[in-house]
């Protein structure tokens, strides 16, 4: 493994490094023997090594000890991690490479056709300069045979233009066509819906698969939940820009009372979706309850008038016998079936029993 040069954050003052190097030796035990999972006490050993050293326990504090306690360990357990690394990793590097090869193409497509069109545009001056060139030589002459040769050397000269801009017309066309196949293959790489600041739908297909291939792995447990925005809410908004601004505001509650892992998207049809990683039915409940209660009391203006929000939650156990579309259509159908006042939500029916 290659280690990290970044600098770690400590805090400045020696008195202040001893106190809570002792205040967690009171205050934390770790008992290395408590788990038979080597992974699992690896990990304990980085975030007691922290304390130890009186280093915040950080994301990147964690993540370059990690790293460098990870160079003393033997060769297996480093490609063990390694696999267990890139497993996580490949598809957003893969995502990554194709996204910036787009670009990169799209860029280049953009650069010929401004060539082009300069191109284009000397020949239609060069046009212009010979017709008022032929214009002022034919009246300076009144000599018919003299005329007709100036009319026939303009007549060759014009046609070798419209010849050459032919030829750029077709390759501007050709550029524009590739340019727009390159500005599809970026779209459909995208990860946000820009409407409404969360993931878009393929991303979040995209990141439920991914992580039922780790629940297959790891055994670990994760939810869907889907809140669906009523029909008869937004029948009562009568323009769309004032219906986006209210999913807009859903949007922020739901990022709001969101945790970091999770994926927040907007599904289309106005419905979201949220991928609880890690996050267990009874978990997945509670969340949805709080989400309920969240969105349904909130005081929502729009034009002067308040809004009766109406929403359905469905949720759905990302099972590992269960293919994510299954799983997805499951979560939907139970958003949109009438809840009770108990339970704000409907767990999809493959869970019950």
């Amino acid at each position: 493994m290659t280690r990290l040069d970044k600098a770690v954050t400590k805090k400045s003052s020696g008195n202040t490094d001893s106190a809570l190097k002792k205040r967690s030796k009171i205050n934390v035990q770790f008992e290395m023997g408590s788990t038979s999972n080597e992974i699992d006490e690896f990990a304990i050993s980085v975030l007691k090594k922290l304390i130890e050293e009186g280093i915040p326990p950080t994301p990147d504090n964690f993540k370059i000890y990690f790293e460098k306690l990870l160079d003393g360990k033997d060769m297996e357990f480093q490609k063990n991690i390694q696999d267990l690394l890139e497993f996580e990793e490949n598809s957003t590097n893969e995502n990554r490479a194709e996204i910036e090869k787009d670009i990169k193409e799209m860029f280049s497509r953009i650069n010929g056709i401004i060539k082009v069109v300069n191109s284009i545009y000397k020949n239609i001056r060069l046009i212009k300069q010979l017709s008022s060139e032929t214009e002022q030589e034919l009246q300076n002459n009144n000599n018919s045979l003299t005329v007709k040769n100036v009319a026939m050397g303009f007549k060759d000269r014009l046609d070798k233009f419209i010849s050459s801009i032919d030829k750029q017309l077709e390759s501007l066309k050709e550029q524009y066509q590739k340019a727009g196949e390159n500005f599809k293959s970026l779209e459909n790489s995208t990860i946000f819906d820009t409407r409404f600041g969360v993931y878009n739908k393929r991303y979040f297909i995209e990141q439920t698969k991914q992580e039922r291939q780790k629940i297959i792995k790891f055994r670990h447990e994760s939810c869907i939940v889907v809140i669906q925005i009523k029909e008869d809410v937004l029948k009562k908004i009568p323009y769309q820009k004032d219906q986006i601004f209210l999913l807009r505001i859903i949007a922020k509650m739901l990022l709001k009372t969101s945790r970091r892992n999770d994926i927040v998207s907007y599904f289309g049809e106005s419905s979201f979706m949220l991928l609880l990683r890690h996050t267990d039915i009874d978990s997945a409940q509670m969340a949805s309850k709080r989400i309920y209660e969240m969105i349904i009391n909130s005081n929502i203006i729009l034009n002067d008038k308040e809004i009766q929000m109406s929403i359905g939650i469905g949720i759905s156990r990302i099972d590992r016998e269960t293919e994510i579309e299954d799983s997805i259509s499951c979560a939907l159908k139970a958003a949109e079936e009438k809840s009770s006042s108990e339970k704000p939500y409907k767990i999809c029916q493959q869970e019950k029993g």
